[in-house]
């Protein structure tokens, strides 16, 4: 087994989450303005087109993998050079497979959908995606298990920002929604051939049973819940989108933005204590601290950020005349908000439990959240259209309680308690902001004045009542910046 230094480990990861969470406050600068001129320059219809066919495609990922990457990122000891070429070849076998299904099933649809070229385009380009990032597992797997996160980093920040640059750009040109297909292919082909000049592997085809059986143990029932929760998402969206079409689901995917722009700071921990929590799992006193902490910092940021990007957006729509047509998405967005939040307290959780070694117990809740997400999703939105659509996913969000309650059996963690303190920060935030929301002032001054005072109001509240916890943060902020 690797030998592993605890205190190592604790502040590697802390140094990373550090880094990857600023590091994403600037990608997310760049994504979100990106976004905005995306959809001052498009039509709800043209957005709407993207993401149908994004999920579409996306659905390819949860099949080319069957866990493999996963599991060699959660093994104890060291991965050895065959099963790294295994899971290569396996992995590649398919993504061919997955290729040649969905091309045959497009070419259906498209004959049945009469699609012309800009569907053809988007689908190309997102299927090139896709191999791409088939070619970059192997590579990101070894940076992630030497806890070396900067050089995903760089190259997360040169596909965003090469993405929105590119895609904006061609979209003020006129290209419309072909903006999005070019962007694709450039933003794809710049991750690979970074990451390959920054991690190379003993690339190789070969095949080893003794590999393949280790990984499978844990791959397979890994991968069971990436099924299941192509199920309950993606399956899910696409079935709305039929509901709903293009402009529906342009909406909505409107209203998904906002709110989950906050958890690229939960992504950034959620990617660092996979590994650092596999580590962790033969000393579970250290690994409920790491968990309680975890938590804590996520809905410190979270909370705060999905509730004032929910009470500001309607002052957003008013202040520019072009984002009107966005306007039916307020409402559906406050309930994807709410979502957030849940979701952003329940996911580390499962991810402590895929960690260390409870993959069948994730298996059954995610059975529970797709038994749900397919009995309320499409009634709810044949019945009540967009909002039906918003509701249901907060009412499969609640089931998530059941989460948390195992957690603390398993973990001894008291997951209400860890986040109360920013949930009230954020409840005062909710009262203030509708206090000024109806101030007789300006769509402007009544924006700007919404950002300050939520800002004061939950920054003075946790500096009185989470002290403690802020100092530590801002002692880990110092490290991070005199070490080397």
């Amino acid at each position: 087994m690797e030998t592993i230094d605890l205190q190592e480990i604790k502040h590697i990861t802390t140094k990373n989450v550090l880094f990857l969470s600023l590091r994403n406050i600037g990608i997310q600068a760049v994504s979100v303005l990106g976004y905005f001129i995306l959809t001052i320059l498009l039509g709800t219809g043209e957005v709407g087109l993207f993401a149908i066919v994004s999920e579409s495609v996306g659905i390819l990922g949860y099949f080319s993998d069957i866990g493999l990457a996963a599991a060699l990122i959660q093994k104890k000891d060291k991965i050895t050079k065959a099963e790294l070429q295994t899971t290569f070849v396996i992995q590649q076998i398919l993504v061919f497979l997955c290729l040649i299904a969905i091309a045959i099933i497009f070419s259906k649809i498209s004959v049945s959908k009469n699609y012309g070229p800009k569907e053809i385009w988007i689908f190309v380009s997102l299927c090139f995606s896709f191999f791409a990032a088939s070619l970059k597992t192997i590579p990101s797997v070894l940076l992630e298990r030497k806890l070396d996160f900067k050089v995903i980093s760089t190259i997360d920040i040169v596909e965003n920002v090469s993405f929105y640059l590119i895609a904006v750009i061609f979209a003020f040109l006129g290209f419309g929604v072909y903006a999005y297909a070019i962007a694709t292919f450039i933003r794809s082909l710049l991750g690979l051939i970074i990451i390959y000049a920054k991690s190379p592997w003993p690339f190789g085809f070969s095949f080893s049973k003794s590999a393949v059986k280790s990984l499978f143990k844990y791959g397979i029932p890994y991968q069971l819940n990436s099924f299941i929760s192509v199920a309950k998402d993606r399956l899910s969206n696409l079935m709305v989108a039929g509901i709903l079409g293009r402009e529906g689901f342009g909406i909505l995917s409107w209203a998904q933005k906002g709110p989950r722009i906050p958890l690229s700071f939960m992504d950034a921990i959620m990617r660092i204590t996979f590994p650092t929590f596999s580590r962790m799992q033969d000393h579970p006193e250290i690994l409920k601290k790491s968990l309680e902490k975890s938590l804590f910092f996520i809905a410190l940021f979270v909370f705060p950020a999905v509730t004032g990007i929910a009470m500001i957006s309607p002052n957003i729509i008013s202040i520019i005349p072009k984002y009107t047509k966005w306007a039916p998405a307020i409402i559906p967005l406050y309930f994807y908000a709410i979502n957030v939040a849940i979701a952003s307290i329940t996911s580390p959780l499962t991810n402590a439990f895929n960690a260390t070694g409870k993959i069948l117990l994730t298996t059954k809740f995610m059975i529970m959240w797709t038994t749900l997400t397919w009995i309320l999703f499409p009634v709810l939105t044949i019945k009540y259209g967009i909002i039906g659509t918003s509701v249901a996913t907060v009412l499969v969000g609640s089931s998530s309680v059941v989460v948390w309650i195992v957690a603390h059996r398993l973990f001894n963690i008291n997951v209400v308690k860890t986040v109360l303190k920013p949930f009230i920060g954020s409840l005062l935030m909710i009262f203030l902001l509708l206090f000024i929301q109806s101030l007789p002032l300006s769509s402007l001054m009544i924006f700007i004045t919404k950002i300050i005072s939520g800002i004061l109001i939950y920054g003075v509240y946790m500096l009185i009542f989470s002290r403690p916890e802020i100092i530590w943060f801002w002692q880990q902020l110092l490290c991070l910046k005199n070490r080397k």
